[in-house]
């Protein structure tokens, strides 16, 4: 008797680890890369035109750049790059427009904190 209730048990156990790993493997992604959300990215697209400045990526830090395709930065800041949200970082990669001076401080203070 004692060993049809070890075998009962082991079993019940063994199914809910078999349960628990099918949980795990369902929860995994294809390895993609971090993804931007839509309702962040829609924030930042279409205002190349309007934009005054731009945020990017120069040597590990974020930078202040006058167009989004202008080598030399107006001015460096502190902020490390790697200690950024994933969804900030893909902004940097592409740069983040800011329209005037004080969207950009808006911008800058937001990525510092």
């Amino acid at each position: 008797m004692l060993m049809k209730l070890k075998t009962a048990l082991l079993l019940c156990l063994m199914s809910a680890a078999a349960l628990a790993l099918c949980g795990a493997y369902r929860s995994l992604r294809p390895f993609g890369g971090p993804t931007l959300p839509e309702e962040v990215a829609a924030r930042f697209v279409g205002r190349d035109e309007d934009a005054a400045y731009f945020l990017r990526e120069e040597e590990g830090y974020v930078a202040v750049f006058a167009d989004r395709r202008e080598r030399e930065s107006l001015r460096r800041t502190e902020i490390e790059a790697d200690s950024l949200r994933a969804a900030d970082r893909l902004l940097l990669q592409k740069g983040i427009p800011a329209g005037d001076s004080l969207e950009l401080l808006t911008l800058l203070e937001d990525l510092g904190s």
